[in-house]
């Protein structure tokens, strides 16, 4: 049998929490600049920058990238944070899916009825190129380990595909393939 490997990084959008965060973070870095030129005299310099830097570090932390590998029947996600941590949050096989077809389907509206834990992992809300999936996450150190989560992403063309193979009946391809 034929070795499969595929992989797809995907740079999320920044959200309106993401924006909030960064400019309430620029405030808090003026209100200490202003306390420590006032009050520190000649440590504020060092201040400064330790407070800019803890910035930088807190602002590079919203960018966030999901990399999909699909290895023969195996999806696994993880997501990148500011290029320097990586973290497995989803890990499945195909053959234990329960369903995975397209987001502006009928079937993901008749699934997002369930009482399951989304899990978003798709760059942007274009319903055209999300699919949606339940299954189990296997991944060890996930928050959602051994639950039954619905995940949304944004397969590369060849993933979903490959990924039929192993799970007919359960992955639902429409004419876009």
């Amino acid at each position: 049998m034929d070795n499969t490997f595929m992989e797809k990084i995907v740079t999320r959008r920044k959200d309106a929490k993401d924006h909030l965060m960064v400019a309430g973070l620029i405030a808090a870095y003026l209100i200490l600049i202003l306390i420590a030129l006032i009050y520190l005299g000649g440590i504020a310099i060092l201040v400064i920058f330790a407070g800019g830097w803890g910035m930088w570090w807190l602002i590079s932390g919203t960018n966030k990238e999901y990399e999909y590998t699909v290895t023969d029947n195996f999806l696994d996600i993880d997501c990148i944070i500011a290029q320097r941590k990586r973290q497995r949050v989803f890990a499945g096989n195909a053959k234990e899916f329960e369903i995975c077809a397209r987001v502006n389907s009928d079937l993901f509206r008749e699934y997002s009825k369930g009482n399951r834990k989304l899990l978003d992992f798709a760059p942007t809300d274009d319903q055209s190129k999300n699919y949606f999936l339940i299954s189990k996450n296997n991944a060890k150190k996930a928050k959602t380990k051994g639950e039954t989560v619905m995940l949304i992403f944004e397969p590369d063309d060849r993933m979903i595909p490959s990924l039929k193979k192993f799970n007919p009946s359960k992955i639902k391809i429409d004419g876009n393939f």
